[in-house]
């Protein structure tokens, strides 16, 4: 079987973590970046690091794009005029006339795009998704999820307080999971305090809260918080009740393996991590495989969602999202 030829956009952290998964999965990795970590990353990992964003797309049959997210658009719009499909870390682009841009230009090219949404992967979601899907928690369903992460580093960059911030950027992942099991987002309704402009000082803090209101019906609270203490560095958490019962989950809860003493601690996860999987099914479908459980309109949704998020807390007013084909 041929070889997957990929490039990889960016050396910073979750560079380092797709390339690690890329790896795993057998494909064949060129890095270019920016700035000067991509040749330290690429001889960590025993892979080639190349000198410009052309040199990178030529020959490969996909590009991987994490980048910042100002620049996802232009990568994008690059690759897909190269003819070579593309995987790009949330969120898709800046705004939403970017990211249908860059859907559009795909499905017209026939280039395949797949945004990586990590949460998608853990198993823990995969399994409500299917849950819900099945009827498994009956009608009338309200679910909160969460979302806390923390910063280790200054925020950077020249983000405004209008641009979002938090919803923007961590929250997505919620979002991302809300529409994948609920289905299309008609109304939005969002708040933020705290630190989410950028450049922020390390340490700082911010909360998002948004409540999206679905077309089936169902209501879903996303709650994402920028912490300013690395413990823990990320949990994340879902509570979904309807009238067959109700399901929860927690990060932080008690794993089936855990270690005692000063080095060892407690393990975060039990198996392959969600990163993993996301590239190996990604791998798969470029390979020739089935097409993986997330596409260019799931990204766009997102972004959507995301960006209404940002326009509704902004404003003080909900913002309604009509979805297409509805009467």
């Amino acid at each position: 079987m041929q070889q997957l030829e990929v490039a990889l956009i960016g050396a910073g952290l979750i560079a380092r973590i797709h390339l690690d998964a890329w790896v795993d999965a057998g494909a064949s990795v060129r890095i270019y970046s920016t700035d000067d970590r991509a040749a330290d990353l690429a001889r960590e990992f025993g892979v080639k690091a190349v000198g410009s964003l052309d040199e990178a797309l030529d020959g490969a049959d996909a590009v991987d794009i994490c980048a910042p997210t100002g620049s996802h658009h232009a990568i994008a719009m690059a690759a897909i005029a190269a003819g070579v499909d593309v995987v790009c870390e949330k969120p898709l682009a800046s705004s939403t006339a970017e990211a249908e841009e860059i859907v559009d230009a795909a499905e017209q090219a026939g280039v395949r795009l797949y945004p990586a949404h990590d949460i998608r992967f853990v198993s823990a979601y995969a399994r409500l998704h299917d849950l819900v899907a099945a009827g498994g928690v009956g009608a009338g369903a309200v679910a909160r999820f969460t979302v806390a992460a923390y910063h280790p580093r200054p925020w950077t960059g020249h983000a405004s307080a209008q641009s979002g911030g938090i919803l923007t950027d961590q929250m997505m992942h919620g979002v991302d999971i809300a529409y994948w099991i609920f289905g299309d987002v008609v109304r939005v309704h969002a708040q933020y305090q705290g630190e989410i402009a950028a450049p922020a000082p390390q340490g700082a803090v911010a909360v998002g809260t948004v409540v999206l209101t679905h077309a089936s019906g169902a209501l879903s609270q996303i709650v994402s918080r920028w912490t300013a203490t690395p413990q823990p560095p990320v949990r994340v958490t879902y509570h979904v009740s309807g009238t067959g019962g109700t399901v929860q989950y927690d990060s932080e809860w008690p794993q089936e393996i855990q270690g005692y003493g000063a080095k060892a601690g407690n393990f975060a996860h039990f198996g392959e991590t969600p990163f993993s999987s996301e590239i190996r099914e990604f791998a798969q479908a470029f390979m020739g495989g089935p097409e993986p459980r997330l596409g260019p309109r799931d990204a766009l949704a997102a972004v959507r969602i995301t960006q209404a998020a940002a326009e509704s807390a902004w404003t003080g007013r909900a913002v309604e999202l009509p979805v297409k084909g509805a009467a």
